[in-house]
């Protein structure tokens, strides 16, 4: 598992918002990988962990969580007890978030990037239909039915995966002028 994933990557991922990726980061809580912060797939499965906790800890406590968590993975233990009698199944969120990644990059490298079609924006394959805006879309709050309708040639997993893609890579610098 050797992908390193960026902070607006990995909150995408995750379902959770780039600012609390980056607290993590800020407080050192998540080990820098390199020069640049990226994140290994280790620390997708406690950010994923903290999603799913939705609870507070202190700083220290999440330093613990995760030392905790990198040592049960570096030794395939399945289950993880957090405090007496809750527990995490380490197995079921690796596999489940490895599934995810997987088929997420395997759906990304099928988009079409051609800087003469769309201005080098990210399209559905055989279309002209751009990923950021069936994905901006979803963020909006569009309903997959209607989006169905206008568009009956995307799948489930389009759709899907479109809405992690906009957060994973938000634009960045000033909108282009027409």
């Amino acid at each position: 598992m050797d992908i390193l994933f960026t902070p607006t990557e990995a909150a995408a991922l995750v379902y959770l918002p780039p600012k609390r990726v980056y607290k993590e980061l800020e407080y050192k809580i998540i080990p820098p990988v390199s020069d640049t912060p990226r994140l290994s797939f280790v620390s997708l499965i406690y950010l994923r962990a903290l999603k799913e906790l939705n609870f507070e800890f202190s700083v220290n406590s999440r330093i613990n969580l995760y030392q905790r968590l990198t040592e049960a993975i570096e030794n395939h233990v399945t289950k993880l007890e957090i405090a007496k009698f809750f527990f995490l199944q380490l197995d079921g969120m690796t596999e489940e978030l490895w599934k995810l990644v997987t088929q997420f990059y395997e759906w990304k490298a099928n988009l079409v990037i051609n800087a003469d079609i769309m201005g080098g924006e990210a399209i559905f394959p055989n279309s002209r239909l751009s990923v950021r805006r069936i994905g901006g879309m979803l963020v909006k709050g569009e309903s997959e039915v209607v989006i169905f309708e206008d568009y009956p040639y995307l799948s489930p997993q389009d759709l899907k995966f479109a809405a992690i893609y906009v957060k994973a890579y938000p634009v960045v610098g000033r909108p282009k002028k027409a």
